[in-house]
């Protein structure tokens, strides 16, 4: 199974960096992770068309799980879903989990299970600290 990774910033640098922190810590060949943060000029905000064209360049995953941070990443996101193919549309997840956490739990456990639900399930758990 793959899974796409489609991670919403309005800032490049921190997908970027994200991005480098999964894939040294995830070795699958069944996960792909994009960074899409900032606009389409690498300044600062998102832009749908940069998630579309990710969805659409990968093809062949299973999945895509879509992480962002806040505002208009999130919605930058939710406009995506609604510009891409039905096909697409029912493969895209808008992960309701913190940026950082839920992408590196979704990252982990997609490279073992192919169970979309666990991975979801993971990834929404991944922010919660018990802090003593």
């Amino acid at each position: 199974m793959k899974t796409s990774l489609l991670l919403l910033s309005h800032s490049k640098e921190i997908t970027d960096g994200l991005k480098k922190m999964i894939e040294q810590m995830q070795t699958s060949n069944d996960v792909s992770i994009y960074s899409l943060g900032g606009t389409v000029d690498n300044e600062i905000g998102s832009d749908p068309t940069k998630v579309v064209d990710a969805v659409n360049e990968a093809g062949q995953e299973d999945w895509f799980l879509v992480f962002a941070d806040i505002g208009s990443a999130i919605l930058n996101a939710e406009m995506a879903q609604d510009m891409l193919e039905e096909d697409q549309q029912e493969r895209y997840y808008l992960v309701e989990a913190p940026l950082v956490e839920g992408a590196f739990a979704a990252a982990i456990t997609a490279s073992t299970t192919s169970d979309v639900q666990q991975v979801l399930s993971e990834a929404q758990n991944a922010g919660k600290k018990e802090w003593s």
